[in-house]
């Protein structure tokens, strides 16, 4: 999936790479999720475009999801959860997941 495609769905900044890692050396992943951002297709996409752009070295370490559901309501926040938590089964990724609220 190239960037192009997505692009207008990119700057929506519905999650991002920070640059930073973990204690295990996994990335850290952010969702700043707020209360207009309710479109989980979008975000799905998004998902998997910055999580096929790190080699497969940094995949095997795994990476760290915040979620950020400070300005959202809790029923979102527990939907994008959910989708991460199926997500990391059927794709075989080492997430952990922080919620902050």
């Amino acid at each position: 999936m190239e960037a192009s495609v997505i692009l207008p769905i990119l700057k929506k900044k519905l999650a991002f790479l920070s640059g930073g890692k973990d204690r295990r050396s996994g990335l850290i992943l952010t969702i700043p999720l707020c209360l207009e951002q309710t479109n989980m297709d979008e975000l799905s996409v998004t998902l998997d475009y910055l999580l096929s752009i790190p080699s497969e070295k940094c995949k095997a370490r795994g990476f760290t999801v915040i979620v950020d559901g400070r300005k959202s309501q809790w029923n979102v926040v527990k939907t994008v959860v959910l989708m991460l938590c199926l997500g990391a089964q059927m794709s075989v990724l080492a997430l952990s997941i922080t919620c902050v609220l």
